[in-house]
């Protein structure tokens, strides 16, 4: 049973639950008084006890003046007791406090944590989901249309009017796409030459037709596996690198503030990028086809026991500029595809940290995904031509 100052008896001995109450009822309401320390462990008690003061009263009106100890549990009881009257019609009031509990209900939304949730809105039918995909892919199309023609435009400005070229930023995206990915460039394409003499070397082996190992090696490095696997490690390194940072800056607001002074973000931003890449791509195809060309004559000079001149020579009979040419070219559209999708990426970003982490795998993805596209197209061309 509860005593009138808030005690209690249990088994006939008295235990203190660290807090004392004292209820008056008012015009207002029921005026209630705490003493002592409110906290986690005796809040339990306390909120039955205030509940039974409390009654059917439609107003409680706290006095906290004289609490010694307020913790977060004082805090979730104020808020279910402030749910429980308000759920039906009724009002809780804090009259009078301490400045340190003043301090600690300042820092909960009260508002938000009692307002109701909010049901889930039933899902739309299957015929609107569609017609909002199809929409979202229009519009899409139209916003890479609409990139593409800015993107074009500004290379023909570019060519006609080299003054007009930011070259400062040009400079510094040569360095980050070109030198700085040497030394990754340069491991990939002698791995890619070792694995590819390798495979070769046991099939050919069979046939006594070791030397033919110069011809697999250097056509394939020099028409497919160089250009691909440059273009993949700049599409990993250079094209999210141009999507996090215009990401960063559409998210900032960067972007906006260019368009509001009136300046071209296309001669800005997407230019220097292009000209970079479409520079610097085509060097890294032939230092990593030379360095893949050596990692197959590794293989064949201490594997097969062929000459470096041997391997050379069969190589150079049958290759042709033609071959380095195709490599060449590949390597200009691939590192077109790879700038324009990462600005265009960058451009697509919305609000918040999130978003640029999404389109910067977003634009690596797409870049990779483009590149091969076009490999095949230029394998079916050369095959026909």
């Amino acid at each position: 049973m509860t005593r009138a100052d808030g005690g209690a008896t249990v088994g006939g001995v008295s235990g203190d639950p660290g807090y004392q109450l004292s209820a008056n009822t008012t015009a207002e309401g029921v005026s209630i008084a705490i003493q002592g320390r409110v906290e986690i462990g005796n809040v339990q008690r306390l909120r039955r006890e205030l509940t039974e003061r409390i009654g059917e009263a439609r107003a409680a009106l706290l006095d906290l003046s004289g609490v010694t100890y307020f913790d977060s549990g004082g805090g979730a009881l104020l808020l279910q007791l402030r749910k429980a009257l308000s759920e039906r019609g009724g009002t809780l009031e804090v009259t009078r406090s301490t400045p340190d509990i003043d301090g600690f209900l300042r820092l909960v939304d009260s508002d938000a944590l009692l307002a109701p949730r909010q049901q889930a809105s039933p899902r739309a039918p299957v015929i609107e989901r569609v017609g909002a995909g199809a929409l979202r892919w229009v519009e899409g199309i139209g916003e890479v249309v609409r990139f593409t023609g800015e993107m074009v435009i500004g290379l023909f400005d570019a060519i006609r009017h080299p003054r007009m070229i930011r070259w400062k930023d040009t400079w510094e995206y040569m360095a980050r796409s070109g030198q700085e990915a040497l030394p990754i460039v340069a491991l990939i394409s002698f791995l890619m030459g070792l694995i590819t003499a390798f495979q070769a070397a046991v099939q050919l082996q069979q046939f006594g037709a070791d030397i033919y190992i110069a011809n697999l090696v250097g056509l394939s490095i020099v028409r497919e596996l160089g250009p691909l696997m440059t273009a993949i490690i700049a599409a990993g390194r250079s094209g999210a690198a141009f999507a996090a940072e215009i990401g960063t800056m559409k998210v900032s607001e960067e972007v906006d503030a260019l368009q509001a002074m009136g300046l071209d973000r296309t001669r800005f931003l997407v230019t220097p990028k292009v000209l970079a890449l479409v520079l610097m791509l085509p060097c890294l195809t032939l230092f990593a086809d030379l360095v893949g060309i050596l990692g197959g004559l590794l293989v064949a000079n201490l594997g097969l026991e062929i000459p470096a001149q041997v391997y050379f020579r069969q190589m150079a009979l049958y290759m042709s500029f033609a071959d380095i040419q195709l490599g060449i070219n590949k390597s200009i559209v691939f590192a077109i595809l790879i700038a324009a999708v990462g600005c265009l990426r960058g451009f697509q970003a919305r609000e918040g940290a999130e978003s640029v982490g999404q389109i910067t795998t977003s634009a690596i993805v797409s870049g990779i995904f483009s590149i091969v596209v076009a490999d095949a197209v230029f394998t079916v061309l050369t095959h026909e031509w």
